[in-house]
């Protein structure tokens, strides 16, 4: 019994937004990575929806706007990537753009994933309030199991 649950996710898809509980979320898929000898995928959706937001409140252009957010972006996909890389687990990270619960339903289909790993909130704006969160949306849409992790 021990050895299948070792075997029991070789794929774990953990989506990213460099919130504190994304952050939880790539803690706890390497540990259930380092546990079942499985490789991660961090998936960041950037949602234009999100600078159309910013661009509506801000002084700063479209561009502008967009180029902070890439910044950011790859500045907590470079953080939580050093996170996983001190183990020894094989990893990828993919940037997409896109609304960000069918990205992740569209990557885990086409990676093959087995679970999904993600936190329970994340950064998304005023349309989180509107529409919910990712992690319900997901939950809602997926076949797959979802792993929620709180900050």
């Amino acid at each position: 019994m021990a050895e299948q649950i070792d075997q029991l996710f070789t794929k774990i898809l953990v989506p990213v937004d460099g919130s504190k509980f994304s952050l939880q979320a790539v803690k706890l898929a390497t540990r259930l990575a380092r546990h079942c000898d499985s490789s991660l995928l961090l998936l960041h959706a950037f949602d234009a929806a999100v600078v159309a937001q910013l661009e509506g409140i801000s002084d700063k252009s479209h561009d502008e706007i967009r180029a902070d957010m890439e910044k950011n972006v790859k500045g907590f996909l470079r953080d939580m990537s050093l996170e996983v890389s001190q183990w020894d687990i094989p990893f990828e990270v993919i940037l997409r753009e896109g609304t960000p619960h069918e990205v992740i339903l569209e990557e885990a289909e086409k990676w093959g994933a087995e679970i999904i790993v993600m936190g329970k909130l994340g950064k998304r704006g005023v349309s989180r309030i509107l529409l919910g969160s990712v992690a319900e949306r997901v939950i809602e849409f997926t076949r797959l199991p979802v792993m929620l992790a709180t900050a």
